[in-house]
């Protein structure tokens, strides 16, 4: 399979709803190490994500050369931040971590990254991606997110562990989600197109929509449920309405896939757009979470 989208939902919940209790649990210095050492963790598991369905996409001849060529970024950056994580960096003003248990998950992630990373490479030096590529590529994708989320785990554990989830700390939980949410749904379109007859990833892809639709109509108007605040502010509100008119252009192609219609490329490069094009409302919203 290419993706256990509840599992990933239920790690990714401790990553984003970690960083506000944090923020809100020490004092002002050691809160802003925190903010950028959880920052940098969460982006590495959204470049990872990035870099796979950019192979994906141009492995089914979408957006083959500008995909690829613009993630090769993504691969430098996360081999940058794993070093930075690991000796601090002063202009980032991150201290060196020092905890083992956190050294031995970094540990980890390195070994899975040096694994990924040469795959990944070999894919993008290859005249053209095959099916082999593919599998392997996606098989070490879910052994390094894993680890990804393990090293946040402990993160998590060090400064922070066990307490509870405020309804803020919930919202901004259920931003960071969406965020994640857009290469997820990506994930689950790009799978359908690899085997169409794959039922499995369409009841998959059915409710990551579901739950995309609903966490995202909650940020705006509340949901006491999933317990998420509405947009406390102005700016918030615009920038989720930007995702909204965009999500109102995609789910229409993700319902269908998911009902059993075939893919197509057309509609894999709009989602893929689309992916691309709310990241940025996304990060914003949840920046503006963050600094309320």
């Amino acid at each position: 399979m290419f993706f256990n989208a509840a599992r990933t939902q239920a790690s990714l919940s401790g990553l984003f709803a970690a960083i506000f209790l944090i923020l809100t649990a020490m004092p002002a210095e050691a809160r802003s190490d925190a903010h950028r050492s959880f920052t940098l963790a969460g982006r590495q598991w959204l470049l990872i994500e990035r870099m796979t369905n950019s192979a994906l996409l141009a492995a089914l001849g979408i957006d083959a050369s500008p995909g690829l060529n613009s993630v090769h970024w993504s691969r430098d950056r996360f081999d940058r931040t794993q070093i930075e994580l690991r000796e601090g960096d002063a202009h980032l003003r991150l201290d060196p971590t020092t905890r083992p248990e956190i050294l031995e998950t970094l540990d980890r992630v390195d070994i899975r990254w040096r694994r990924y990373d040469s795959i990944f490479r070999e894919i993008t030096a290859s005249p053209s991606i095959s099916e082999p590529q593919i599998h392997a590529l996606i098989q070490n994708h879910t052994t390094t997110t894993e680890a990804l989320l393990q090293m946040v785990d402990a993160y998590e554990h060090f400064v922070h562990g066990g307490s509870n989830h405020t309804i803020l700390s919930s919202t901004i939980d259920g931003a960071g989600q969406l965020r994640a949410h857009t290469q997820l749904v990506l994930r689950g379109l790009l799978t359908i197109a690899y085997n169409q007859s794959a039922v499995r990833e369409r009841q998959r892809l059915n409710q990551a929509s579901i739950e995309f639709d609903r966490t995202l109509n909650g940020l705006i108007h509340g949901d006491p449920e999933l317990r998420l605040l509405p947009a406390p502010t102005q700016e918030i509100r615009d920038e989720l309405r930007k995702v909204e008119l965009m999500w109102a252009e995609a789910y229409p192609i993700l319902e269908s896939a998911a009902s059993g219609n075939a893919v197509t490329k057309d509609e894999i490069a709009a989602v893929a757009q689309y992916a691309s094009d709310m990241a940025v409302p996304l990060t914003m919203t949840l920046l503006m979470y963050l600094s309320l």
